[in-house]
């Protein structure tokens, strides 16, 4: 079998379109594509001659030769044969046979690494940490006499362990303490999605040695957010989706799954999440769990099969929105000159004790202009910044302030304090354009002084309180706006990175309320946006008077 022709192939076919990708994936191949000629090929066929001795250590299927797919060759060309490859990121669905893959690849450096090396299978618990050691296992033992192999893998904290070619393997739980320390060889990491802390005593590991190398694989999660992996894999996806931004040093990544307006009973898109469809499992098992699991119409039911059949990240039951629909929703030009004089509202959320906390101290103003002709709600945001030390608050927030503010993406306070003055100069320059029903704000008591100003020339100004009771119904216009494309944003990068930073809490009652959880980030620009949102409910913004602009709406 010749595995470079194969992998190359299978680049080619993912850009033509004669397999079924997402965008993520696209993108990983138009990248790849034209460095391919400097690949290492030597060590994938290395590996394919290795493979050539191996069996399939589970199923029903155990004990026969192991024969890899393309997907599969394409992933371990990646990790094995691109010179710059430190850490790889595979998310696909599940029963794809990625615990299979991973498992060859660990035994495989194993037996060539040399001596004296370490090498882990972790995962978020014990017991799933297990289910790559034993086929792993079986693996070894299948190729190496000598090799030692314990025969229980979670009887203690210590997991189990092969030894091997004077190395030694050991199965992990990703705790900090069990991460302490950690530098290995290769480190086969299962479920990234779903650790906890412990997974950034991973990613430091791999400096430790030049030659360490992670495979972190995994299925969308519902919580991946808030998850130390989430910053690489955000990083990645918008690399790969055309984002000007670069990878995280060392890092690459192959994203598998449905866009998320993919139809999930579309059988044509579902190779995009299972790309061992027709192999692992047939088309028919996977129509039987589709229509089965989004016909109960239950909410975690439906994550379920969102997540881990049709590999995309399910937003409704974590609360939270996904980036992709902010996107899609930022993807057109807006024509501001003519939506001149028509109603809107003006919301404003400034950063509360920034200077206490992990994040900036930032103001975001939201402009919501409801769009008479195209009945749709259309949004521009300004941003400010204000502090004394942008170096620190850059470190701290981890947020580009500079850069952003050398775009005029961003706006700098002369001082560390807002200035109250210039936001309400913005205000009087929006109302000169636009018919501004409202201004939302949630003021700090020193700043009451400026709102009762504002009053006092003309600006009708309302108070939108921050709690659950406003925020809930608040956060699911905005969301649900996006969703239905009722709404529509200008290109922001602020608010882009506020959604990225934005958690929800759920009271007793179900309503979900954006908050910033354990995030760096600010989550400003999002509460601004929701703020205006409700506004343009309240008010009714879109029932214009004759005295507005545009053609009326009768």
């Amino acid at each position: 079998m010749d595995v470079e022709a194969t992998v190359k192939k299978y680049h080619s076919d993912v850009l033509r379109g004669e397999i079924a990708a997402n965008a993520m994936l696209r993108g990983y191949a138009e990248k790849s594509a034209p460095r391919l000629a400097e690949w290492n090929w030597e060590r994938l066929r290395a590996f394919a001659d290795f493979v050539d001795q191996l069996e399939q250590a589970a199923g029903s299927d155990a004990g026969t030769p192991l024969r890899l797919l393309p997907w599969q060759w394409a992933v371990a060309a990646q990790l094995l044969a691109d010179p710059e490859c430190k850490a790889l990121l595979v998310v696909v669905a599940r029963g794809a046979g990625k615990t299979e893959l991973a498992a060859a690849l660990m035994a495989y450096a194993m037996q060539t690494g040399g001596e004296k090396q370490t090498y882990y299978a972790i995962a978020p618990t014990l017991r799933t940490a297990s289910i790559v050691f034993d086929r792993l296992r079986t693996m070894v033992k299948h190729v190496d006499d000598d090799a030692q192999c314990s025969e229980g893998t979670a009887i203690s904290m210590q997991g189990g362990w092969i030894k091997a070619r004077g190395s030694v393997m050991r199965a992990l739980p990703c705790t900090e303490t069990a991460m302490d320390g950690l530098s290995a060889r290769l480190i086969v990491a299962d479920e990234v999605a779903r650790m906890e802390r412990g997974f950034t005593r991973v990613v430091t590991g791999l400096g430790k040695d030049r030659a360490s190398q992670l495979l972190a694989i995994t299925t969308p999660d519902a919580k991946q957010r808030l998850q130390p992996v989430w910053p690489y894999w955000e990083a990645l996806a918008g690399h790969y989706v055309g984002r000007e931004t670069p990878p995280p040093d060392g890092w690459r990544a192959m994203i598998y799954g449905l866009e998320s307006d993919d139809d999930a009973l579309d059988e044509t898109r579902w190779e995009a999440a299972q790309p061992s469809l027709g192999v692992t499992m047939s088309p028919a098992q996977m129509r039987t769990q589709v229509t089965s699991m989004m016909g109960t119409h239950d909410p975690h039911t439906v994550a379920e099969c969102d997540m881990q059949i049709l590999c995309r990240h399910n937003d409704r039951l974590s609360g939270a929105l996904d980036l992709s629909i902010l996107d899609r929703q930022m993807s057109e030009k807006i024509e501001w000159q003519r939506l001149e004089g028509m109603p809107a509202v003006v919301a404003i959320d400034m950063a509360k004790g920034a200077q206490l906390g992990p994040h900036s101290n930032l103001a975001s103003l939201a402009l919501a202009v409801y769009d008479c002709d195209n009945r749709r709600v259309c949004y521009r945001m300004l941003h400010w910044y204000a502090g004394g030390n942008i170096e620190a608050d850059e470190r701290r927030s981890r947020q580009p302030l500079r850069r952003w503010i050398a775009e005029g993406k961003l706006r700098q306070m002369a001082g560390e304090i807002h200035d109250m003055g210039v936001i309400e100069a913005a205000i009087l320059d929006l109302k000169t354009r636009f018919s501004i029903r409202h201004v939302g704000v949630d003021p700090m008591s020193h700043q009451e002084s400026a709102i009762v100003d504002w009053r006092k020339r003309g600006i009708t100004v309302t108070g939108v309180d921050q709690s659950i009771r406003t925020m809930g119904p608040a956060w699911a216009l905005w969301t649900d706006g996006l969703r239905g494309r009722s709404i529509v944003h200008d290109r922001d990068d602020v608010l882009r990175a506020c959604l990225a930073a934005t958690r929800t809490i759920q009271d007793n009652a179900g309503n979900v309320r954006p908050v910033k959880g354990r995030s760096m980030g600010n989550i400003d620009a999002v509460i601004a946006s929701c703020m205006a949102a409700f506004l343009v409910e309240r008010f009714q913004v879109s029932q214009k008077s004759g005295y507005e602009g545009g053609k009326i709406v009768i």
